[in-house]
């Protein structure tokens, strides 16, 4: 456990110490990359980005990614006591994890196993030679986490939720966007190329001839690019009323025939669903079309390579290489694989620890991190940051009051979830072989596929943690709840020995932009109970998309690389949420400064408690990037690059430069008819 906080507070946590030095050792302006008021964000991290080496085994570093290797630390350190005295270990999570982290790091018994877990299922695909048994195989993929072509879960309806509803999305693609199907750039086409090797060498591994795989990876192709072709953009997704579309099974197979959805449900064991909420309806009549019209062997190199994408990582030697030569060179720019001990605790953990078995990680770190006192004091600056977002709704001049008062009472009604679930998972009847890793990552996401499937006919438990408490990351919740897992809840954003002004300006802006994520472009279509329902006036919603289609111009200008702009609608929900949450977390900080007077004043040379703020909130995004890994982040992901998360809310906020004493027409601000202001 931590220690309890000691009565005096450090000016600064030991990483904000090092990354602010200029301002407590005054330098000579000639030495600082840039003046605060020109760009903050060089000014701030210029000198660590120049004296940070990029190793060779990562795409990118920064406070997140130094925050998640001393978590792996923990993680591998309480792993290594795990397995050494297995006996201790007093809980399912525990031993299960401890167990399957043993079977990956054998890799001798990886060898011997082989192709052994895997080969019931290829089997199943190359028994597909009549298109009734496309359901059967569609569900047995399913179930181990390959959506091919389709993502099927079960999950609250976003317009009731006290009931679950099954959930149809779109999916089945093996690049990470849509648009790298079509576009024309060169390095659209390098990426384009390098899954079509990829595509070739699982093929190839999987026992197929040279001429065979060449073939098979063309087929691939061709029924991947027609699925892209049917896919919705990213930025046409963000409005969540047209990704609400309530289908019967028999209506989900169309008129014309095609997959037979009922025989799917009734495979996954969800035919008592009387009808499914699809995102996408034209989605699923290209995937009718494709069970029509596809030959059965493209439709069987297709499956194939789904799941082999899917489980390579667990497999030999061979196929890991495959896999790490694509995933990772291809597409985000790395050079090496990292220590097999990281990379086993990284798929164990899965994409923002959303495995089955991310939760036993979870109690392993909570159990060595995360005291109360922490817990204690964060809770209180979620207090602080919920009422400055109270005031702020209260002040808006551009909201009627019926509007007005739904706002409060969301945000009145926002549930917290901190630092870890009060119940962990008892994972009855999970069988894990310590001497089996691909057998156990099948196991493991049939096991949980049949727990959250069974929840169709459950209530809603709106306590459920949906990531592993050792996540560095945060989470606005489908219930109108905001979460905040022990694993971000550590320096730089959060340490429980500094003072309040590191802290907000580092967590504080995290919770603040967790919390504007019930209020973005998407959240605020949602109402207390975390239901997608109508509760603004016309006018106020009129009011409210003319500042966030400013907002998402101003982002669109701006180019990370030559050539390469952000997307502006694509991230307008992350922008919005970083905009609002870096001034209620300013606001927040204002609060708790008031309850204590003596920690407002700055001894002479000491930067201010606001200036603390601002150094705080860049220092959490420093980062260097790989420029393959920013071009895909910028083409696939939501969120804007770092130092783009610092620059793009700063020059709306007056704050800043009254803290930096910006002169009118520095880069850094904006006249006041220009700022941007929504929350």
């Amino acid at each position: 456990m931590k220690h309890s906080p000691s009565p005096r507070r450090r000016l600064l946590s030991a990483a904000a110490l090092a990354a602010v030095g200029s301002f407590i050792a005054p330098r000579a302006r000639a030495e600082l990359a840039a003046a605060p008021c020109d760009d903050f964000y060089e000014h701030v991290n210029a000198a660590w980005i120049a004296a940070t080496p990029l190793p060779d085994d990562r795409a990118r570093i920064g406070s997140f990614d130094v925050l998640e290797q001393r978590n792996q630390q923990v993680l591998q350190a309480a792993l290594a006591a795990a397995l050494a005295n297995r006996d201790s270990l007093d809980t399912p999570g525990k031993r299960l994890v401890a167990d399957c982290y043993a079977s990956g790091m054998d890799l001798a018994a990886i060898e011997r196993q082989g192709m052994a877990a895997v080969q019931p299922l290829l089997t199943l695909i190359d028994g597909l030679v009549e298109r009734a048994k496309l359901p059967q195989v569609i569900a047995r993929l399913a179930e181990v986490n390959v959506d091919a072509p389709v993502n099927i879960e079960v999950s609250p309806d976003a317009r009731d939720k006290r009931r679950h509803r099954v959930q149809c999305w779109q999916s089945g693609l093996g690049l990470p966007d849509r648009d790298d199907y079509f576009r024309d750039d060169q390095r659209a086409r390098e990426v384009r190329d390098g899954y079509r090797a990829y595509v070739v060498r699982l093929l190839t591994l999987a026992g197929a001839a040279p001429t065979e795989a060449v073939r098979g990876a063309a087929e691939v192709m061709v029924m991947e690019t027609r699925l892209a072709n049917a896919s919705l953009k990213r930025s046409d997704m963000r409005d969540p009323n047209t990704l609400y579309n309530l289908k019967t099974p028999t209506e989900l197979s169309g008129r014309t025939g095609g997959l037979d959805w009922p025989a799917l449900l009734a495979e996954l064991k969800l035919n008592e669903a009387d009808a499914v909420v699809v995102a996408q309806p034209g989605f699923i009549d290209a995937v009718n079309r494709l069970a029509r019209e596809v030959g059965l062997p493209a439709w069987r190199n297709y499956l194939r390579v789904r799941l082999l994408d899917e489980v390579a990582p667990t497999l030999p030697a061979p196929w890991q290489e495959a896999h790490f030569a694509f995933r990772h060179k291809v597409l985000r720019g790395v050079q090496q694989r990292r220590a097999r001990s990281e990379e086993v605790v990284e798929l164990i953990s899965g994409r923002v620890g959303h495995h089955p078995l991310a939760e036993g990680l979870g109690e392993l770190y909570v159990a060595r991190t995360f005291s109360p006192a922490a817990k204690a004091r964060a809770v209180m600056m979620v207090e602080d940051i919920k009422a400055a977002m109270r005031e702020r709704i209260g002040r808006l001049d551009w909201m009627g009051a019926a509007t007005r008062q739904r706002a409060i009472a969301k945000l009145d009604a926002m549930v917290l979830q901190i630092g870890y679930p009060d119940r962990w998972k008892t994972y009855d009847g999970l069988q894990i072989d310590p001497a089996d890793f691909a057998g156990n990552w099948l196991r493991a996401w049939r096991h949980e596929t049949a727990r959250r499937f069974a929840r169709l006919a459950q209530p809603v438990d709106r306590r459920e943690w949906f990531a592993s408490p050792h996540i560095v990351n945060a989470f606005a919740g489908g219930f109108n709840n905001i979460v905040f897992p022990a694993g971000i809840l550590q320096p730089p954003f959060f340490d429980d020995a500094a003072e309040d002004a590191t802290n907000f300006g580092g967590i504080g802006m995290v919770i603040g932009h967790e919390i504007t994520h019930h209020f973005d472009d998407r959240g605020r279509q949602f109402d207390e109970v975390g239901n997608l329902a109508e509760w603004w006036t016309a006018q106020d919603a009129a009011n409210y998309k003319e500042r966030a289609d400013r907002l998402a111009a101003q982002y669109s200008a701006y180019a990370p690389l030559p050539g390469h702009l952000i997307n502006g609608v694509q991230t307008l929900g992350e922008n919005i949420s970083d905009l609002g949450g870096v001034k209620i977390a300013y606001d927040g900080l204002q609060r708790a400064l008031a309850r204590q007077p003596a920690s407002a004043r700055s001894a002479a040379g000491e930067p201010t408690p606001a200036q603390r703020f601002f150094l705080s909130y860049a220092i959490i995004w420093r980062n260097k990037i790989r420029a393959e890994a920013l071009i895909t982040q910028l083409r696939s992901g939501q969120h804007s690059p770092a130092k783009y998360r610092v620059l793009g809310p700063l020059v709306n906020m007056p704050a800043f430069a009254e803290a930096f004493s910006c002169a009118p027409g520095s880069a850094m601000t904006r006249e006041a008819a220009e700022r941007i202001s929504i929350w």
